[in-house]
């Protein structure tokens, strides 16, 4: 059962590559973001279009909302949300919460600044949902290792929360030229470390740490939700 999964018992992450894997994200880079990854990527090298992902914030966004890993926004601008009772974003990199600030001002969100790899101490009531996206792939070591952020979210969301977002995947998938090139380049600068995530080692530490889970593939992107 999820509430008997058991946490890792030794957290444990390299410093230089976490820091490797989101030093790109500099305000520059980020300015182009949206159109490089949202508006290209997602479609010719992940074949995962971005409405997919759009859908499944739509069908998982709550009011009481804590997002870990909020890139530039995006999601949270696109998702259609007229207001949130409560929002709180997280990230280790300070260009994307600068940024997310500004783009999501209209909702008044609240910036935490956190390593997911390591506890997140946020002396606040639970949430009612969590998104997870486009981070996995990032964050260094195997599968079990990454999941650990899971073990640091789940304290933070009330019995009756859902987990949803989305990864891309390294292994298990068929990826075409675009999307080999772009798995190529970005491992070998450590903005990716994802070469050994599949399916099965996400889906089987999903179900160690919730009762419901859903996960599904659109081209070389898992994309999850779980309660």
């Amino acid at each position: 059962m999820a509430e008997n999964a058991a946490k890792s018992s030794a957290e444990v992450w390299d410093d230089e590559a976490v820091a490797k894997a989101h030093a790109i994200y500099t305000p520059s880079m980020l300015s182009i973001y949206d159109v490089l990854v949202h508006g290209l990527s997602n479609y010719l090298a992940w074949r995962c279009p971005t409405r997919k992902l759009l859908e499944l914030y739509r069908a998982n966004l709550s009011a009481n909302h804590l997002e870990a890993g909020v890139g530039t926004g995006y999601f949270l601008d696109r998702a259609g949300r007229p207001g949130f009772e409560r929002l709180v974003v997280l990230d280790i990199n300070r260009n994307c919460l600068a940024r997310a600030k500004r783009r999501l001002a209209r909702f008044k969100p609240e910036l935490r600044e956190a390593n997911l790899l390591a506890p997140v101490n946020l002396d606040m009531a639970p949430f009612s949902s969590v998104g997870f996206t486009y981070v996995l792939h990032c964050l260094p070591g195997r599968m079990s290792d990454k999941l650990v952020a899971l073990d640091h979210l789940r304290p933070l969301m009330d019995k009756r929360a859902v987990l949803f977002g989305a990864t891309i995947l390294g292994r298990g998938i068929a990826p075409n030229w675009a999307a080999r090139t772009l798995l190529d380049i970005y491992n070998e600068k450590g903005v990716f470390n994802n070469r050994d995530d599949d399916l099965q080692s996400l889906t089987d530490g999903l179900r160690r740490r919730f009762d419901d889970v859903h996960v599904e593939t659109q081209g070389c992107v898992a994309l999850f939700h779980a309660s």
